[in-house]
């Protein structure tokens, strides 16, 4: 799968559990919704049965009723008497006592039939009020429940992609790892099988000082895949933020470059020089270390690799304010006009002008380099003439100026 692929899945992934999610909280809201207006409903007929039954024990007679409320009397004599609206309840006189419904044309009535030791009461309450207010909270309940679905849904879909977000960058850098290690060790892994190969096929035929040759020629390039593998886990610390905080002294790291790669320097008839600055302390740095190493010997290594036989590689150390800078300079062949661009990016190849035999460049160095100053808060520039050498910097902010 390609890491686009990768990340349509997660995509999707965080698209469905958004939908899942929106669609929980909308079901919550409903329910909330729901109970809501049932609470209500009930409340409004326990008030209405209520007044209902204060009217219907106390009205003496059929005039002047409370506001929507109506009353039909019979006394004992059979006289019967109403309130002006009150004509509808006439009938149930003759009815059972008790709560009930009543239904006009025009409207809808609560009723309440109760006998008392003067007559009969038929006490009616007009239900249009109470439905108009039920009809508005119900109204207002959706619009809450619309307006709450809608800002769940978004604030889901939020909240889903940020936390999508980290899962499809740590694929990528998953898939990055993977597509460097793959293309990285292909090569030296199948130079090390040939030549174990070659190593077996002479074990009983060549003399000890071939077989020894081939064996130190195993030794190199098993080194050179431990570069590698060194240059890969460091540039996946570096991507993943994750560079330790210490406190580093930039001279020592270059004084133990110059010192691990100066022998190597002279079998190629290159001169490898560092003069220490001295002042200890005015050339800390926070950070890692063993990845600042990395980046200074990938430096020193692109130089050797560009450089006449006879020729001189320099490793500087300078201050500027609140910057360390670590320049590496030679007098090389320089950089190709064409290769400038992409001189940073990876597996990124130029032409090979180098001393060296029997190595091969892969294309994660300089980019490597770039990472860890990046990382560190600073930054990696290189200017080169063809025919006249090249020169990097690398710039990093001071100890004492990082809060």
């Amino acid at each position: 799968m390609t890491p686009a692929g990768d990340l349509a899945v997660v995509k999707r992934a965080g698209r469905i559990a958004a939908i899942q999610a929106s669609v929980a909280l909308a079901v919550v809201l409903l329910v909330v919704g729901g109970v809501v207006f049932t609470v209500y409903v009930r409340a409004q007929n326990r008030q209405i049965d209520a007044e209902l039954q204060t009217l219907a024990m106390s009205a003496d007679d059929a005039n002047d009723p409370p506001p929507d409320m109506e009353l039909a009397l019979r006394d004992d004599n059979g006289v019967v008497s109403t309130s002006d609206g009150g004509q509808p309840g006439v009938p149930l006189l003759s009815g059972s006592p008790g709560f009930g419904d009543l239904r006009t044309e025009e409207r809808h009535y609560r009723t309440l039939v109760v006998d008392r030791p003067e007559g009969r009461v038929v006490a009616m309450m007009d239900l249009a009020p109470y439905h108009a207010g039920r009809n508005r909270l119900l109204m207002s309940v959706a619009l809450a429940e619309l307006a709450g679905i809608l800002a769940s849904i978004a604030v889901v879909v939020l909240f889903t992609r940020r936390s999508v977000r980290p899962l499809a960058q740590a694929l990528a850098l998953q898939r990055r790892f993977v597509a460097d290690a793959s293309h990285e060790l292909r090569a030296p892994l199948t130079v090390l099988h040939t030549r174990a190969q070659m190593l077996a096929q002479r074990a009983g035929t060549a003399d000890a000082d071939a077989i020894r040759a081939d064996a130190g020629a195993l030794v190199a390039d098993t080194r050179a895949l431990s570069d590698i593998v060194d240059d890969l886990l460091a540039s996946a610390t570096m991507t993943a933020g994750e560079s330790p905080r210490d406190r580093v002294d930039l001279t020592s790291v270059a004084a133990g470059v110059h010192h691990s790669l100066a022998p190597y320097a002279d079998a190629l008839g290159v001169r490898l020089h560092f003069e220490n600055p001295g002042n200890t302390g005015q050339f800390d740095v926070i950070g890692s270390g063993a990845a600042l190493r990395r980046a200074l010997t990938a430096l020193v290594d692109n130089a050797l690799s560009h450089e006449h036989s006879g020729g001189t590689v320099e490793i500087r150390l300078s201050r500027q304010g609140s910057t360390i800078v670590a320049e590496v300079a030679d007098d090389g062949v320089g950089i190709d006009v064409d290769a400038m661009s992409t001189l940073f990016t990876r597996f990124a190849h130029g032409a090979e002008h180098t001393t060296r035999t029997g190595r091969q460049s892969y294309g994660i160095g300089l980019a490597l380099v770039r990472e860890i100053a990046h990382a560190h808060g600073g930054d990696v520039t290189v200017e080169s003439t063809p025919g006249q050498g090249a020169t990097f910097t690398l710039s990093l902010p001071a100890a004492d100026h990082i809060g």
